[in-house]
């Protein structure tokens, strides 16, 4: 940005965003978060940096449905959980997004290493969402290297890279690093987001409360 003649330039406004690939609200908050960067004043003097927060390392590989995963967590029946579910279903509807209750769960470590690897390519944001895009749309083979791999190689990333983080422990250290971040910080699970290294939002808010936000945000870093 060019400053005008007796005036500084504005510092650049970075964003930081905590998330899972499994999480709903996640999947929900980065598309308002998306909305009101996008609706924005500052839009083109904004920097958006994701970081993974993966909410259950205890999952396998295995992939079974979300719906029965549910049922045994809350210990209720099938039918009960996805009622549970199409209330959710009915939040991302109303921000456009498929949202499928019947869907695929899996341990999301490999896709938040592969976000990283993303980050090195400037798309960590983009693979983040693509691969979130494929779990709730219902894909069962969302978890699938062949999958990540379509996905990451659309966004422009060599497909012997992806294969290589899916083959070895590569960003390993980068997920758990970005974890303790987000816990030193105050967050107990996601989606966390930091404007400015200043304002904390826990969980997802409306598209109009992050714009607010924002603005608040701006003025604090630009005063």
């Amino acid at each position: 940005m060019e400053a005008t003649a007796g005036i500084a330039p504005s510092t650049r406004l970075t964003i930081d965003v905590w998330a899972d690939v499994l999480c709903p609200w996640c999947y929900v908050g980065e598309q308002r978060l998306d909305k009101a960067i996008e609706q924005s004043a500052h839009a083109d003097e904004i920097d958006l940096k994701i970081h993974t927060f993966q909410l259950n390392p205890t999952f396998t590989k295995a992939v079974e449905p979300t719906l029965d995963y549910l049922s045994k967590k809350f210990g209720v029946p099938v039918a009960q959980a996805r009622s549970m579910e199409e209330g959710m279903a009915k939040q991302a509807a109303s921000e456009g997004l498929p949202y499928e209750v019947h869907r695929p769960k899996s341990s999301s470590f490999d896709m938040l290493r592969l976000v990283h690897l993303g980050a090195e390519h400037g798309v960590a944001w983009e693979y983040l969402r693509s691969m979130q895009t494929e779990v709730f749309s219902g894909n069962f083979d969302a978890f699938a290297h062949g999958t990540l791999i379509h996905i990451g190689e659309n966004l422009g990333i060599p497909a012997d890279e992806i294969r290589d983080v899916l083959a070895t422990d590569r960003y390993a250290d980068a997920v758990h690093a970005d974890h303790d971040v987000a816990v030193k910080l105050g967050a107990s699970g996601v989606p966390f987001t930091v404007l400015g290294n200043r304002l904390g939002i826990p969980g997802a808010v409306s598209v109009g409360q992050y714009q607010d936000a924002i603005s608040q945000a701006w003025e604090q870093i630009n005063d």
